[in-house]
């Protein structure tokens, strides 16, 4: 059987928060049980076909599930996925929706690990993004979780709001290490394409924040982060040493996962899939046992070894030249000497030990960067 990891998509909010392009929708209760035993069927499909040593739970929101709902989802994945393989088992919640009940459920089913959507820990900014939470829920959903004995929690942030300052973004930095989280991701505001947030941009109704205060945002918080014992392990992630993401670590290392629901990816020995992302077509494909994949793709060897160094270089270490070299059978300078010569030259990119990684001026134009691997 093969080692892999599992992300199972549960595309429901509450409200649609006003950045957010997932494929999520407000939810309602008889969809919700009709897309759950969608997933319980779809997990059986995985049985005794993989080992999972990571499972992720995300969305939407899967803490929007009623307590009955998520109880279903826990006992779907016990049942079809061996947890004496699992290392680590995280889900998403929001402050909002989780409560006392729910964190024991997700203790009672094995969970290790809870990705808490944060954002912000200030009550002007959660309402610019248009999340359903306060600061103070924030805080108290915290304390829940390790009440009931989680020690493995993740804190998301955002800044680059616009009128959002510096000095706002430090008070949330300096509350988060407060806080203590295990691990801290931290964002920069994206306005993607038909999100209300891009809406009122185009309509002139808010800015964009300076390009240069962005930046000042993202390097104060290597500096005050690291300065607190947070390892800066990935662009956009710092962990406390040991609770580094494993699950996204098969992300940038580009190695093979599973996708469940709605929408969700798959990337298996080079072939990358996904299942039919409309909740209500998916629902029925999986009850009439048709093909729910809407998307497959099958990586030629260069075209695999090109997204494998842009997505290793996200990570601070970058990717060794024998790691690359027993997944492609050859050395990554044969087919981009071009690109490494040109990016080390400028001081973007390092390549000294045999070892691939951006440098720290890189790493503030990673994206222009990786797109020279395209």
């Amino acid at each position: 059987m093969l080692h892999n990891s599992l992300y199972i998509h549960i595309p429901f909010c509450a409200r649609k928060c006003r950045y957010c392009d997932f494929n999520s929708i407000v939810s309602e209760s008889k969809t919700v049980d009709r897309y759950l035993r969608a997933i319980e069927k779809e997990l059986s499909s995985l049985q005794d076909r993989y080992v999972f040593n990571t499972v992720y739970i995300g969305g939407g929101t899967p803490s929007i599930l009623s307590e009955v709902q998520l109880e279903k989802l826990l006992q779907s994945v016990i049942r079809y996925i061996p947890s004496s393989e699992i290392r680590e088992y995280t889900v998403e919640a929001n402050p909002g929706t989780l409560t006392v009940n729910k964190i024991g459920l997700l203790k009672e089913y094995l969970v290790s690990r809870i990705s808490l959507g944060v954002q912000s820990f200030q009550d002007r900014q959660l309402q610019f993004l248009g999340r359903i939470h306060s600061s103070n829920d924030a805080k108290n959903a915290l304390d829940s979780l390790r009440i009931a004995g989680f020690r493995n929690i993740n804190i998301d942030l955002i800044f680059g709001c616009s009128e959002q300052s510096i000095e706002d973004w430090e008070k949330d930095l300096k509350t988060v290490v407060e806080l203590n989280p295990e691990h801290i991701s931290t964002y920069a505001l994206t306005y993607e394409e038909g999100t209300s947030l891009t809406r009122d941009l185009e309509d002139a109704v808010i800015h964009k924040l300076d390009e240069g205060v962005e930046l000042e945002m993202y390097k104060t918080a290597i500096r005050y982060l690291t300065r607190s014992g947070y390892n800066h392990y990935e662009i956009s992630n710092f962990a406390k040493y040991g609770y580094e993401c494993a699950h996204n670590h098969v992300y940038w290392n580009n190695m093979g996962y599973v996708g469940i629901g709605a929408g969700a990816f798959s990337f298996i020995d080079g072939v990358r899939t996904s299942n039919e992302k409309d909740i209500g077509k998916y629902i029925d494909g999986i009850n009439e046992n048709k093909n729910i994949k809407s998307f497959r793709e099958n990586l030629q060897i260069n075209q695999f070894a090109s997204e494998t160094v842009i997505m290793s270089l996200r990570l601070r270490q970058g990717i060794s030249n024998v790691d690359f070299y027993e997944r492609f059978g050859y050395k990554i300078e044969d087919q981009f000497r071009e690109q490494i010569n040109r990016l080390a030259k400028d001081g973007l990119i390092s390549y000294a030990d045999e070892r691939l990684k951006l440098t720290e001026k890189g790493l503030f134009v990673a994206d222009t960067v990786m797109t020279e691997f395209i």
